[in-house]
């Protein structure tokens, strides 16, 4: 039985954190701000078409869509600096969500062609989220030096 000061200490079979980065951390990064590109272009291009105003004001979805992937390239960013593995997990779901209705509305029409394309909008996000879930990334940003006070 543990004692109250074991509490909290990982389990004596779990080795201790590693300083190194992991390769699924790197991966998880790495395609986190490749999979956000697709997405913030479209987006670019949306406020650039002037999608950011209706005629009856302006649009918030315009901006929730500028927002996704810039949340996701932190999200990324910070995975790799070591802060958080939660926020580009919780960053990957807008932009999934975005690329899945991009997949949909491609596949929907009868020109679509081949829905390969959009479907790598969709790919890369989803799997940086899983890895970047992965035991193993989260035990190694868990694991990293606190500041001292």
């Amino acid at each position: 039985m543990a004692t109250p000061r074991d509490r909290g200490r990982p389990a004596a079979d779990l080795p201790p954190p590693d300083a190194r980065m992991p390769p699924l951390a790197l991966i998880a990064g790495v395609l986190g701000l490749i999979g956000a590109l697709p997405t913030l272009f479209l987006a670019v291009i949306a406020v650039a078409l002037g999608g950011l105003s209706v005629d009856a004001g302006p649009d918030p979805f315009a901006y929730l869509t500028l927002a996704a992937p810039l949340l996701q390239i932190l999200g990324a960013t910070w995975l790799l600096a070591r802060r958080s593995w939660l926020l580009l997990v919780l960053a990957v779901v807008p932009v999934a969500l975005l690329a899945g209705a991009v997949v949909w509305a491609a596949t929907g029409t009868e020109d679509a062609g081949n829905p390969a394309l959009p479907l790598l909008l969709l790919v890369a996000p989803v799997l940086a989220g899983v890895l970047a879930a992965t035991p193993r990334v989260r035990r190694w940003v868990a694991g990293r030096p606190r500041r001292g006070r």
